[in-house]
């Protein structure tokens, strides 16, 4: 009888340990943005002719198109026009009207079947983090290149590359 009062306590511990072990594994896997994508090829591969639906960490959604002759076009409530680049394992960008006129280079991890963008603390004005939610083949939202319907932006060219 001594033995199962004890056996109780001991058996109730466990099993809350055991409940609780996989919820801190998942709050450490959340922080991980997955595996980083080095290679300019693969980089050029993954996001070449695709259109990205996403989240900014703490902010709201977004759509980007990536084609394949270097144009983007970027929806967060209004379009930006820009270019886009791969260069040292980095997606690069920038925007006509972007009032920072600045180059933003992220690192790209792939999670599952999504992707994570991460801006460095080096790079203005990070850092950020985006999440895809879904990516589709070609411009499925037919999101204008070579268009800026933001009213808020001053129009100058996006620099090619």
């Amino acid at each position: 009888m001594r033995l199962r009062i004890l056996l109780s306590p001991l058996c109730f511990i466990l099993a809350a340990l055991l409940l609780l072990a996989p919820m801190g594994l998942r709050a450490d896997d959340a922080d991980d943005p997955g595996k980083r994508i080095t290679s300019d090829n693969a980089l050029r591969e993954a996001l070449t002719n695709h259109t990205f639906y996403g989240r900014y960490d703490g902010g709201g959604p977004w759509i980007e198109y990536y084609s394949p002759d270097g144009r983007s076009a970027y929806w967060d409530g209004c379009t930006h026009d820009g270019r886009w680049w791969i260069t040292d394992g980095h997606a690069c960008f920038r925007y006509r009207g972007d009032v920072q006129n600045t180059d933003y280079c992220w690192l790209v991890y792939r999670d599952g079947s999504q992707l994570d963008f991460v801006l460095p603390n080096e790079d203005p004005p990070g850092p950020a983090h985006a999440h895809t939610t879904a990516i589709r083949l070609g411009n499925s939202e037919n999101l204008p290149l070579g268009a800026d319907d933001c009213v808020s932006v001053q129009l100058t060219p996006a620099s090619p590359r």
